[in-house]
């Protein structure tokens, strides 16, 4: 390079030539740190030939005892998207920080803000519990007993109603997601508050004779918060169904159109919302008139834009300057009367949903309040607090990178092998038990993996967490083998062609196989 470089200007060659030093030694050093870390699975067990299942397939697998004996590897180390597995990092972490999470006071509470003139201002303040409610399906956390909480109060009337989510930064959209996960209900906006999981339901169900227009509503009752223009049409009973379903970012306007067969049972698709702040108001206002109390003034929303403590700059946790980053927390401070608050459900139990479900939303949620204990409620910091904890659980840096909470992204990376030790972690921490717990169980009848390995050897058998995109398969847990021995497993699927169905059937085959070795 350098010579080739000689027969060009001579302060050129020579400054070209210290920068391409420059970076070979950066290269080979990197080259050093990576071989120096590789960890025991770097030596593959397995080839792909022991997988048939998986042939024709990029996939890694890693299989091991609770003490770490290697029993099957094949790609182990090598990146992949995780997927929906991105869960199992943010959830052990959760876990693991469970008292300062509950040192937080998560309450969702109404605040009334006096005004000079006219009827005081009702704030609905957000603390980042998902699981608030409303309508006839909601048991507990209902925004109708904060609504009932007001009218007992004495207050008849009210001026504006204001959302507010300033308890985590606005960042409604994490990075990497897919434009075409932003209108549905499990790429809805993250916010501070959630009411009915941020999604609007719409149940279609075809009419009575083919051509007719298809029947759709909200399944809340009530005024319609979006605007529904219906082009659904109702088909021939042998037609293939064909709906779909489309708004525009930041329009309260929804459009259904296609076919839904004349046999079909009714269909029911979740529409996801851009500013949550905005729709719980909306949903306490409905409320408060219910419980005959007036509302004269707007609905507003207050949000607390990004700031500089909330970006990535430092890459390390236990950079001092990350540190600091992090811990310039933005108290939300105003004259303001709290009337009635709803106490939050317990980090567990969100755990639970987040596993057992798959719960994208609260995955983010909890995300975000790592990133709360530690400083400013962003997820930048929720994702310093989960490297320190996988820093502590002693997996290499390199092995994986995390952008979400939930595995939406397209930027998350993990080697199977660094799946498989945190799940080997995990097994022998004191929260162990309960993140166990929280692990969809094969052929159960609840869960992700209820349809999934009933009637085999592993009915009942398997803990493990799902992951699925629209490229990606990938499933990692426990599972008692044959010898009734625990193992430990990770396997991912990626690349799959769009066209091509999901790969859990060969999943599910291949760990058969292995729990029969072993």
């Amino acid at each position: 390079m350098c010579e080739f470089l000689s027969s060009m200007n001579k302060n050129y060659m020579m400054s070209s030539c210290v920068v391409f030093r420059f970076w070979l030694m950066i290269v080979v050093g990197v080259v050093t740190m990576a071989v120096a870390t590789a960890p025991a699975h770097s030596r593959e067990q397995g080839k792909a030939t022991a997988h048939p299942e998986l042939g024709g397939f990029r996939y890694g697998i890693s299989v091991t005892d609770l003490d770490g004996n290697i029993l099957v590897a094949h790609r182990a180390d090598e990146r992949f998207a995780p997927a929906s597995n991105v869960k199992l990092f943010v959830t052990a972490a959760a876990l693991a920080a469970e008292e300062e999470l509950s040192a937080l006071d998560r309450a969702l509470r109404v605040v009334s803000e006096p005004t000079d003139l006219g009827p005081p201002t009702l704030a609905l303040v957000g603390r980042g519990d998902p699981t608030i409610g409303f309508g006839e399906n909601c048991k507990m956390r209902c925004i109708e007993a904060l609504a009932k909480a007001v009218a007992e109060s004495g207050i008849t009337e009210v001026g504006d109603i204001v959302g507010d989510d300033r308890w985590f930064a606005d960042e409604r959209k994490p990075l990497g997601w897919n434009w075409d996960d932003l209108k549905f209900g499990h790429g809805t906006s993250i916010s501070a508050i959630a009411v009915n999981d941020n999604v609007l339901p719409l149940r279609i169900t075809p009419s009575n004779e083919p051509g007719e227009d298809a029947n759709a509503s909200w399944i809340d009752a009530g005024p319609s918060y979006f605007d529904l223009h219906n082009e659904a049409k109702t088909s021939d009973a042998e037609a293939p169904r064909a709906l779909r379903l489309e708004r525009r970012i930041g329009h309260q306007t929804a459009r259904l159109y296609g076919e839904l067969p004349m046999a079909s049972k009714s269909v029911t698709l979740d529409l996801a919302v851009d500013d949550p702040a905005h729709l719980a108001a909306w949903y306490l206002k409905r409320a408060l008139e219910a419980k005959g109390v007036s509302v004269s003034g707007k609905l507003r929303t207050r949000s607390r834009p990004l700031q500089f403590a909330d970006e990535p700059i430092p890459v390390d946790p236990n950079d001092p300057a990350a540190q600091s980053q992090c811990a310039q927390r933005n108290q939300n401070t105003s004259n303001e009367i709290v009337i009635a608050s709803l106490q939050p459900a317990s980090t567990r139990d969100i755990v639970i949903e987040v596993n057992r479900e798959s719960q994208n939303l609260y995955a983010e949620v909890l995300l975000r309040q790592l990133g709360r204990a530690a400083g400013t409620g962003s997820s930048f910091c929720g994702l310093l607090q989960i490297q320190k904890f996988l820093d502590g659980v002693g997996v290499p840096r390199g092995s994986y990178s995390i952008a979400d909470g939930s595995g939406l992204s397209n930027y998350n990376r993990a080697s199977p092998a660094t799946i498989t030790t945190l799940l080997r972690y995990a097994a022998s921490a004191s929260w162990g038990d309960i993140f166990r717990a929280s692990l969809p169980v094969g052929g159960d009848s609840v869960g992700t993996l209820k349809y999934r390995f009933r009637g085999s050897a592993l009915e009942g058998k398997v803990f493990a967490k799902t992951g699925t995109l629209n490229h990606v398969d990938a499933l990692s847990g426990y599972m008692l083998a044959r010898s009734g021995k625990t193992l430990v497993f990770s396997i991912i699927v990626n690349d799959r062609p769009l066209d091509s169905p999901a790969a859990t059937r060969q999943i599910d085959a291949t760990l058969l196989s292995i729990a029969e070795q072993f």
